[in-house]
């Protein structure tokens, strides 16, 4: 057993070095991954995005901070299109990838007293290795969905 955990302890360091590097990934591989992701994300995936975006305060009214008023049960079909057709991607840090996507005839939320047109999703993408980026659909079940916020 403690040779076990000694090999897992070797590996971990390398695991990490080894995860997708968003900063070095084409938007177009982004933008791919996340269609997949909203293909393939189970249940407690899209539960733990959910249980995050209320702790962050983005679902109910927070003078300062963007929140939904768009109802509450479309919000789920509102971000898995937002992930599967997103308009924009952009690196946020090493593994993380922010996806936007704009709803032009339909408010989502709201920042003070503006109106917001777009949902825009937080993934962590570290689980995926960066060489099987082009093959990822092993490792989309253990994909981060970090957050979920309107944005302009």
């Amino acid at each position: 057993m403690r040779h076990f955990a000694l090999l897992i302890m070797l590996l971990t360091p390398s695991l990490a070095t080894h995860a997708l590097d968003t900063r070095q990934a084409p938007p177009e591989q982004l933008l791919k991954l996340g269609s997949q992701l909203a293909a393939h994300a189970g249940s407690s995936q899209w539960q733990q995005l959910w249980q995050r975006t209320r702790a962050a305060g983005h679902l109910q009214p927070t003078s300062g901070q963007a929140y939904f008023t768009a109802p509450q049960p479309l919000l789920p079909e509102l971000a898995r299109q937002t992930l599967a057709q997103a308009d924009h991607v952009e690196t946020v840090s090493r593994t993380l990838a922010r996806y936007q996507r704009t709803f032009p005839d339909r408010v989502i939320g709201m920042l003070d007293d503006q109106p917001l047109h777009s949902l825009c999703l937080i993934i962590d993408w570290r689980t995926v290795p960066q060489e099987q980026a082009n093959e990822a659909q092993a490792y989309l079940g253990s994909a981060s969905l970090l957050n979920s916020y309107p944005c302009k």
